[in-house]
Formats: structure tokens, sequence, C-alpha cells
């Protein structure tokens, strides 16, 4: 807990640092709640977890690059975890046609006993129809409790579309393992998590928006442990502050 209330200091503070820049910013707060998870670390690989998990999200556009972090509380079957990322972006190029920008990328990973940090760059793409488009390429500096359980690579991908009140948005991980650490072999794991919601506030008269919906998570070796593989649904609520 100390660590994440220092996290989230340290986030509060470059974000104020940042709002000079601001162009535009987005807060939301979101609750999730489904069933048939997989938690390696806290279950049997094969055992199906359920759980519920609050979200605090800030995502803003600066002169310099991008802002990007949350922070998630689940609350499941025998556990209570915090965990936290921080990802800002740094424009090294603009440019008009296909690719939009071409971005510095890091990103903190931090929970239950780990922090990781990724380095890598990523392109912002213009795609006819979607809001946005990147793909990124990270390198993963791995740590948790302490011991190196080997470092690794990622591909990453972050999409968002829009029609009329209709909502798709997420992203697409693709984990590349290892073998040699004190943990054993890492396997290659992909973590695909769409969210499909609808915008409620017009139809109340809310200022802001509502979205009702849907979170679907498919992850392969989830955390790269063999055959842990989640295929889960969740309801979703998200209020867009």
């Amino acid at each position: 807990m100390k660590k994440t209330l220092l996290t989230l200091a340290a986030v509060s503070a470059f974000s104020m640092s940042a709002q000079a820049e601001q162009f535009w910013a987005d807060n939301s707060v979101s609750y999730l709640n489904g069933s048939s998870y997989i938690e390696p670390f806290f279950a049997d690989a094969t055992t199906d977890v359920s759980y519920s998990t609050i979200t605090l999200e800030h995502v803003s556009g600066h002169s310099w690059g991008g802002l990007f972090y949350f922070v998630d509380m689940h609350s499941g079957d025998g556990f209570d975890e915090t965990y936290v990322e921080l990802s800002p972006k740094f424009t090294l190029s603009k440019m008009e046609g296909s690719v939009a920008a071409i971005n510095a990328l890091y990103t903190l990973e931090s929970g239950s006993g780990f922090d990781n940090h990724m380095f890598g760059l990523g392109v912002d793409l213009n795609v006819p129809g979607m809001n946005y488009l990147g793909v990124n390429l990270y390198r993963a500096i791995n740590d948790k409790l302490g011991i190196d359980k080997g470092d690794d690579n990622m591909l990453g991908l972050v999409y968002g579309y829009s029609n009329g009140n209709l909502n798709i948005d997420g992203f697409m991980d693709y984990r590349f393992g290892n073998s040699g650490n004190q943990f054993g072999d890492i396997e290659d794991s992909m973590n695909l998590t769409p969210q499909i919601t609808y915008d409620l506030a017009p139809m109340l008269e809310l200022k802001g928006k509502l979205k009702v919906g849907i979170e679907y998570s498919y992850w392969t070796n989830k955390f790269g442990v063999d055959g842990a593989d989640q295929n889960a649904v969740s309801l979703l609520l998200k209020a867009h502050l």
C-alpha cells in the first residue's frame, strides 16, 4: 500500500507539471464484475476466479506527447490487489499521411511485489474510421520481489473506434517469452482486451459520458505461465468525469 501511495503521488505530481502544456484530457472511473478469470499466482492455473475491479483512469494530450495512467483495485476469490500503470509518451516526430507521429515510450507496471520498467518506440497511425490506432514495441526490464525473472520484449496495439454512442476500444499485447531464468521458462503470451460500450448520457440528459457494456479478456499463457489461458467477460459501467 505504501508503494502504491508513493506511485500515485508521483503520478499526480507528473500530471500537474504537465498541465501548462495540456491540449485535452479525459478522466474516468469504471466498475467491472465478472468470472472465469485465471490467476496463476493466487490459485491453480486452471481454476476460474470471480472478481470485481474499480478502475481510475486518466489520458491526456500535450505539446510534448501524451500521458496515460490507471489504477486497478481488484477484489476477488481469496485475494485483493492494487495494480498501477503509468505510461507517458514523448513525440519525436510529427508528420502527415498514414503515420501521424513517432514516439519514445516508457511504461511502469507496478503490483504486488513487482515493478516492471518498459522502454520502447511506437507509431501513431491515421486509419480512416478509427479514432486512434497505435503500434508500440517495448523492451521490458522485469523485477519480482527483487529476483531477476528475465527480461523480455512486447509488441502492443492500442485502438479506439466510435459510431454515435457506440464505442469499441482496447489493446492487444503480445509478450515474447524467455528461458534460463530463476523462474524457469516464460512462455509467449497474448492479451486481447476490448471494451464494447454504449453511452447512455444523451438519453438520460447527463453531462459527460455514462457507458455501459462489457469487457472481454482473452489472454493465453497469462503472465507467461504455460496453460494459464483466460477467456472472461465482465459487465462494465464507466463514467467519464
